[in-house]
């Protein structure tokens, strides 16, 4: 047998030369392809890393490319954390620019921009520019929201009689939500008739949020040429006196039953007061539909509606068997009277009015409750999304419902000084000493065997 010819020197190294200059090659490659080409795996908790789902449905609705301009100065290290934050928006919409500005090469762009501080963005959509200086999802898709909503919305709450405000930090009043509707891009005012003696014409929306005492004749009458104009209106009530408020609404045909609405199916979530009505299911209304989130309805009055043949009325809320109106008061063990006029629920809790008046369509929303938009009871459920998508409808907003209001998850972790005391001394001294034993006996049983 001949033996096998050995391969040239020469020959292995040029093979060797070309595996490593296609090892090359391939890096290259994949470098070029990772720079052009990106998949993005989000494995945290909750998906903290990525875009909530009302961002993700805020951002399909952008009609134009959204520039964005960072007033950051030459800090790689700032610049790179802004990048970050704007990263998951560019993800999804390439058409989403950001573009850095050194505040101190272009100071008169600074000044004209009304910028105050390093870091600062301005979001700049369809010929609209909006500053922010809060660089987090919520406040971009607030501002993003903002810019997509076409022209100003003006929300005039009336004032003077004992309402609801919208700027009241009392439990009753509505100053949470007012500054919910002021991120979402609304304007809001308080509205005393008594000094002002007609509503303004750039009024998007009129709130009538529970007044305590009767409208002047004078208060009366503008507030029905408002409605007779085809002013939009929220009217919030509570079981009791209704202060003349419905002759202005006779159109629609409502009526308010007497007493407090109780639930029984409230004492099967934990709810210990019986005058919270729950409300699970919704119709499928504009303001509405698709939306899932359980809201609560402390002491609400229940509403019946036979409106005229101009109006159109929707049921919006509906409480659930076992419900009633009650027109006791609320102690001791509680049972429907039907003896005393109380009804038997499905009960309707709001309803959803709407016409066309003069090539333009009015819209009216009447809920039994004020309470449920109020400082106490605002995070209940979803009754701020719910709230939100009733304005959003009722100002012809109708491309922004459903975007719910983006709570963050909790990353707190609270601990007892004896928990943490526990904690600390355990991996300061108890664990090192034990891996150090650990060792010990191991060396000891090596050197033994």
């Amino acid at each position: 047998m001949t033996p096998k010819p050995t391969r040239k020197p020469f020959r292995q190294r040029l093979e060797g030369l070309l595996f490593y200059l296609l090892l090359l090659i391939a890096v290259g490659l994949c470098g070029w392809l990772s720079q052009r080409y990106q998949t993005v795996f989000d494995w945290s908790d909750r998906a903290r890393n990525s875009l909530s789902e009302a961002s993700q449905q805020l951002l399909t609705r952008l009609e134009a490319p959204l520039q964005i301009r960072s007033f950051a100065p030459n800090n790689p290290s700032l610049r790179q954390r802004i990048a970050a934050v704007i990263e998951p928006y560019q993800r999804l919409r390439p058409d989403i620019t950001l573009e850095f500005i050194d505040p101190s090469q272009q100071p008169e762009l600074t000044r004209e921009a009304g910028i105050r501080r390093a870091g600062e963005l301005q979001l700049r959509y369809q010929g609209r520019d909006e500053n922010l200086s809060i660089l987090n999802e919520q406040q971009i898709s607030n501002s993003i929201q903002r810019l997509i909503q076409q022209g100003q919305r003006w929300i005039a709450a009336l004032d003077g009689h004992g309402e609801r405000r919208l700027d009241g930090k009392a439990n009753h009043d509505l100053g949470e939500f007012g500054a919910q509707l002021q991120r979402k891009g609304y304007r809001i005012q308080s509205l005393p008739l008594s000094e002002q003696q007609a509503i303004p014409r750039n009024t998007s929306l009129l709130l009538l949020a529970g007044p305590r005492v009767d409208y002047l004749p004078g208060e009366l009458t503008a507030i029905r040429h408002y409605l007779e104009q085809g002013g939009n209106l929220l009217w919030l009530t509570d079981p009791g006196p209704q202060h003349a408020i419905p002759t202005l609404l006779q159109d629609l045909g409502l009526t308010i039953l007497p007493g407090t609405v109780v639930d029984a199916n409230a004492a099967g979530l934990g709810l210990d007061n019986p005058a919270i009505a729950l409300v699970t299911r919704f119709p499928d209304h504009p303001a509405t539909q698709q939306f899932k989130l359980v809201t609560l309805y402390p002491f609400a009055a229940a509403l019946k509606a036979d409106p005229t043949a101009d109006w159109q009325a929707t049921p919006l809320l509906q409480t659930q068997a076992g419900s009633w109106n009650e027109t006791s008061p609320l102690t001791g063990e509680l049972q429907r009277d039907a003896a005393q006029g109380e009804e038997s629920g499905p009960l309707t809790l709001g309803y959803a009015f709407s016409r066309h008046l003069d090539s333009k369509t009015q819209r009216v929303i009447v809920v039994g409750d004020g309470d449920f938009l109020s400082n106490s009871y605002l995070g209940n459920g979803g009754n701020l999304d719910l709230g939100l998508n009733l304005v959003r409808w009722l100002s012809s907003d109708d491309n922004l419902l459903n975007i719910p209001a983006r709570t963050a998850t909790d990353t707190r972790l609270d601990l007892s000084r004896t928990a943490g005391a526990v904690i600390g001394f355990g991996f300061l001294l108890i664990l090192p000493l034990l891996l150090i034993a650990t060792g010990l006996l191991i060396r000891w049983r090596r050197h033994r065997a």
